[in-house]
C-alpha cells in the first residue's frame, strides 16, 4: 500500500466449512425457569432486570439469558443502574469473574464485561449495534453447594433498573471518524469489512500510526447465521495506559463502543458477538497528538458458532 493510503485489509477467500448454527432459540414475555437454565425479554422501554428467585438468593448450578428489547430503531442504547448487585466471587477469581457472574454478552474485551461481588449503586450504559432487535444479557451461577458470598451473611440478588435511550452522544459511545493524513480531499479512516476472513491493522502499518486518529472498522453481517467474529492479535503495541485517582487510562486505545478499552502490549484471542438481529458491529481505534507506537495487526473470521450465545 501506498503511504497515507485508506485503511486496508489483507483478505483470504478460502472456501470454509459451514457447521450448524448455534443459536439460543427461546421466547418469553416474563422469567422461564428451567433445572438448569432460565430466559426473560423485557420489551418496556424502562423496568427491572432481576435474579431469579428475586429478592431471595439465585440458585446454583444456572445459565441465564436476558434480552432487553428494543421497539424500534430511535432508541440507541440502554442505561442501567444497579440497586441491587451482589455476584458470588471468591478470592481465586482475582480480576476475572470465574464463579458466577452477570456479563453484558456482546461486549469485548469479556474480563470487562463481567460483574461479580458488590456492585451496588453502580450505572451502565450498552449500545446496541445497528440493526441490533434487542441487548443481549447473560447470568451464570456456578453449581457447588458452598455458595461464595462478598460478605457474611449478603444475599446473592441483583436488581438492575434500565432504560432505554434515544440520545447516546459521547466521546465513547458513537465513534468518530476522522480524515487520513497525506495531500489530496480528506479521505475517511473507514473500513467496512463484508469478508468472512481477513485481517484489520492500523494506518500505515507496519509503521507507526499517526497522532490525533480516529479510526472505525465496521464489521458487516454476512448472513443472520453468522453469530461473531473471532478476531487474534497478531501484533498489538499501542500506548500503555497511565494512572489516575481513578486507575488505568488509555490516551490510544482499541474499543467496542460502550464496553471496554485495549491499550499497551497485549496478546488476545477473543469472540465479538453480534446481538441479536445486527447487521453490524463497530470497533474504534484512537490516538492522541503523541507518543505513537506500531500498532495493531488482527486477524478474523466471521463465525458461525458461538458457545452459549
Amino acid at each position: 500500500l501506498a503511504s497515507g493510503a485508506t485503511v486496508a485489509f489483507q483478505i483470504d477467500l478460502a472456501a470454509l466449512d459451514l457447521p450448524l448454527p448455534h443459536r439460543l432459540n427461546v421466547s418469553a414475555a416474563s422469567v422461564t425457569q428451567t433445572r438448569t437454565g432460565c430466559y426473560a425479554r423485557l420489551e418496556t422501554p424502562e423496568g427491572f432486570l432481576d435474579s431469579p428467585n428475586y429478592p431471595a438468593d439465585y440458585p446454583p448450578g444456572l445459565d441465564c439469558c436476558y434480552d432487553i428489547a428494543r421497539p424500534s430503531t430511535s432508541y440507541c442504547g440502554v442505561k442501567l443502574y444497579a440497586e441491587q448487585l451482589v455476584v458470588g466471587k471468591q478470592p481465586s477469581d482475582g480480576a476475572f469473574c470465574q464463579t458466577d457472574w452477570l456479563a453484558m454478552e456482546s461486549c469485548v474485551p469479556e474480563g470487562g464485561s463481567r460483574y461479580c461481588g458488590n456492585l451496588t449503586g453502580s450505572t451502565y450504559q450498552f449500545l446496541f449495534q445497528p440493526g441490533s432487535r434487542a441487548l443481549r444479557f447473560q447470568f451464570h451461577s456456578s453449581g457447588g453447594s458452598r455458595r461464595p458470598r462478598p460478605s457474611a451473611g449478603a444475599v446473592l440478588r441483583f436488581r438492575l433498573r434500565y432504560r432505554l435511550l434515544r440520545s447516546c452522544r459521547g466521546l465513547f459511545q458513537e465513534p468518530a471518524v476522522g480524515a487520513l493524513p497525506g495531500p489530496g480531499p480528506n479521505r475517511p479512516c473507514y473500513a467496512r469489512v463484508r469478508n468472512r476472513r481477513g485481517a484489520i491493522h492500523t494506518p500505515g502499518y507496519p509503521q507507526p500510526y499517526p497522532p490525533g486518529q480516529d479510526c472505525v472498522y465496521e464489521f458487516v453481517r454476512p448472513n443472520p447465521f453468522i453469530c461473531g467474529v473471532r478476531m487474534r492479535s497478531t501484533s498489538f503495541e499501542l500506548e500503555p495506559s497511565v494512572s489516575t485517582p481513578f486507575g488505568g487510562a488509555c490516551s490510544d486505545f482499541l474499543q467496542t463502543p460502550g464496553c471496554g478499552f485495549l491499550c499497551g502490549s497485549l496478546n488476545f484471542t477473543w469472540l465479538a458477538v453480534y446481538q441479536p438481529g445486527a447487521t453490524s458491529q463497530r470497533f474504534h481505534f484512537h490516538s492522541d497528538d503523541e507518543n505513537n507506537f506500531n500498532g495493531f495487526f488482527i486477524t478474523f473470521e466471521q463465525v458461525y458458532h458461538c458457545p452459549d450465545s
